[in-house]
C-alpha cells in the first residue's frame, strides 16, 4: 500500500515537470515567434556611408559631408538672394578671412599664379563658333565700317581739343571709358537694325562686379586667436585647429570694373564641349606657393559676388564686356616693373576679368562654390583704347575649384586674340592703316547671337520660387485724354 502510494506521488511529479518544460517551450517558441515578427516589421535607419555622393578624392571624410552639408543647404534656399546673403553672412566655421586677389597684379611673374588660381587655360586663337562668322565688309558691314571710322576721328579730335579741361589727366581710364561708351553705343544703335538680339538687349556703363571662389592647393589661412576674447566668444577657434586647416584649399576674392556691360535675356551658345580634351586634360601652369610670397594681401573681408545686376533682372546673361586699355595703374607698372612686364599684367587683366564675371554669373543662377554649375557659363571680354583690342572669349566650365585634378578634372577656357591694331595711326584728320581683320574680328563679336541652350537655367531653384519664373517687365501705357470744349451760357 505505501510502494503504491509513493508512485502514484512520483508520477504526479514527473507530469508536473513535463508540464512545466512544454509550457515553457511553447512560451520560448511563441516569443521567439514575436521576436521575429517584431524584427521583421522594425525599420533600421540606413547605415551612413563614408563619403557623400559624388567624387571626394582623399578628403577628410568629415570635410566631405562638412561640403555636401552645405550644398544641401544652399539648395535648401529658395531665392537667389536668400543665397548671396547666406554667403556674405558666412559664420566663422567656414571662416572669412581669406586672399585678396587683384585682377591686374602689381609684381612679375605672376603668369602661372593667376592661370593656377583660376584654373584656366589660355588658347591663343578664336573660337570656331564665333571665328566661323562671315563677315561681308564690301557689302552687309560697308556702312559700319565708315561710321566707325568716322566715330573715331570726331572722339580723337574731341579728345585733342579737351584733354585736360573736363577730364584728369592723370587718369586716363576716364577719357578711355567714354571713348568705349560712345563707340559701343554707335555700334549698338546701327546693328541693331539688322540683328535682333543687339535689340533686344540691356547697355550698362561703368559697371563693377567681384566673385568669391575656393581654389585647391594651398592649404587655408589660419585664425588669428585671441584667447581672452575666445573665453566669451565661442566662434573663435582655439588649439586644437578644426580640420579644415589643414585641407589643401583656400578663399579667394576679386573683383573689376567695367567701361561698358552689354546683357541678354538668353546665354551666348558654348566655345567647346565640357567633355572636349581641352576642358578635361589640357595642360595649365601651376603655382603651389602661398599667395603671400607672391605680395597677395589677405584681410577678413565678407565673400560677395555681384554681376553687376540684381538677380531680378530679365537679363541675366553677359554678352560683351568692354575694359579700359589706359589705365592710371598701368603707369606705375610700366615705371616700376617695366614696358613687358606691364603688358602680361594688362593682358591677364582682362583674363581675370572675364573669370569674374563667368563666376558672378552662375551664382547669380544659383550655383556656387558648393554646387557646380550643370552647364557652361560664356562671355566675351574685349580691352581697348580705341585702336589696340584684346578679345577674350571665356567659358566657365566648374566652380568645384577646390577639388584636385584626380577629383575634377575640368579646365576654364579662355580664347584670347591679344593687342590686335585697328589702324596704324591718325594725322592730318585720317585714319591711316586700317586693318579690315580686326574690324572682322570686332563685328563677330557684336554678331554673335545668344542661344537657347535647351536646359534649365535655374535647377537648383525651387520651380515655385520668384527667381525661377518669368520677370514681369511693365508695358508703358499712353492714357488718351480727350478734351471738350466747354460753352458757357451766357445768360
Amino acid at each position: 500500500m505505501a510502494t503504491s502510494t509513493t508512485r502514484s506521488r512520483l508520477f504526479n511529479l514527473f507530469d508536473k515537470i513535463r508540464y512545466r518544460r512544454f509550457i515553457s517551450r511553447s512560451n520560448q517558441s511563441s516569443a521567439l515567434q514575436k521576436a521575429e515578427e517584431r524584427d521583421n516589421e522594425s525599420h533600421y535607419p540606413p547605415i551612413k556611408p563614408k563619403y557623400p555622393p559624388g567624387e571626394w578624392g582623399e578628403m577628410d571624410r568629415d570635410i566631405a559631408w562638412t561640403w555636401h552639408e552645405e550644398g544641401e543647404k544652399w539648395k535648401s534656399m529658395a531665392s537667389v538672394e536668400e543665397r548671396l546673403s547666406f554667403l556674405a553672412t558666412k559664420d566663422s566655421k567656414y571662416g572669412s578671412k581669406l586672399w585678396k586677389y587683384n585682377s591686374i597684379q602689381a609684381n612679375t611673374g605672376l603668369s602661372d599664379y593667376q592661370q593656377d588660381k583660376t584654373k584656366t587655360v589660355i588658347i591663343n586663337d578664336a573660337p570656331e563658333v564665333i571665328s566661323n562668322i562671315e563677315i561681308d565688309i564690301e557689302n552687309e558691314f560697308k556702312d559700319i565700317k565708315t561710321i566707325l571710322q568716322d566715330k573715331l576721328l570726331v572722339e580723337q579730335e574731341y579728345l585733342v581739343q579737351h584733354l585736360g579741361k573736363m577730364y584728369d589727366p592723370k587718369k586716363p581710364e576716364a577719357l578711355n571709358t567714354k571713348l568705349i561708351k560712345s563707340l559701343v553705343f554707335d555700334l549698338v544703335t546701327v546693328l541693331s537694325t539688322k540683328y535682333e538680339h543687339l535689340f533686344d538687349l540691356q547697355l550698362d556703363p561703368e559697371v563693377e562686379i567681384a566673385a568669391y571662389w575656393d581654389r585647391y592647393g594651398v592649404p587655408p589661412i589660419k585664425p588669428w586667436r585671441n584667447y581672452e576674447k575666445a573665453k566669451t566668444d565661442y566662434s573663435i577657434p582655439t588649439w586644437p585647429l578644426p580640420k579644415k586647416f589643414f585641407q589643401n584649399y583656400s578663399k579667394y576674392q576679386s573683383q573689376s570694373k567695367l567701361s561698358c556691360q552689354l546683357r541678354t535675356a538668353n546665354p551666348l551658345p558654348e566655345f567647346l564641349p565640357r567633355d572636349d580634351v581641352k576642358c578635361t586634360s589640357e595642360p595649365y601652369p601651376e603655382c603651389r606657393l602661398r599667395p603671400n610670397v607672391l605680395g597677395t594681401p589677405s584681410g577678413w573681408v565678407q565673400p560677395k559676388c555681384d554681376p553687376g545686376y540684381v538677380p531680378q533682372d530679365p537679363y541675366q546673361f553677359v554678352n560683351l564686356s568692354f575694359l579700359p586699355r589706359n589705365l592710371s595703374y598701368l603707369q606705375y607698372l610700366e615705371k616700376n616693373l617695366g614696358p613687358e612686364n606691364a603688358a602680361e599684367s594688362l593682358k591677364y587683366f582682362g583674363m581675370n576679368t572675364a573669370f569674374i564675371s563667368t563666376v558672378a554669373q552662375a551664382y547669380n543662377q544659383g550655383f556656387s562654390t558648393f554646387v557646380d554649375i550643370t552647364y557652361p557659363f560664356t562671355t566675351q571680354t574685349i580691352m581697348t583704347d580705341g585702336r589696340l583690342f584684346s578679345i577674350y572669349s571665356y567659358q566657365l566650365n566648374t566652380l568645384h575649384l577646390w577639388k584636385a585634378d584626380e577629383v575634377n578634372p575640368l579646365r576654364n577656357i579662355c580664347f584670347l586674340q591679344d593687342s590686335l591694331p585697328l589702324y596704324d595711326v591718325i594725322e592730318n584728320g585720317e585714319i591711316k592703316g586700317f586693318n579690315d581683320d580686326t574690324f572682322k574680328a570686332l563685328m563677330r563679336c557684336f554678331v554673335l547671337k545668344p542661344v537657347d541652350r535647351g536646359c534649365i537655367l535655374r535647377p537648383t531653384i525651387p520651380q515655385d520660387s520668384p527667381n525661377r519664373m518669368e520677370p514681369e517687365i511693365p508695358k508703358y501705357v499712353e492714357e488718351i485724354i480727350i478734351e471738350k470744349e466747354v460753352t458757357y451760357d451766357e445768360s
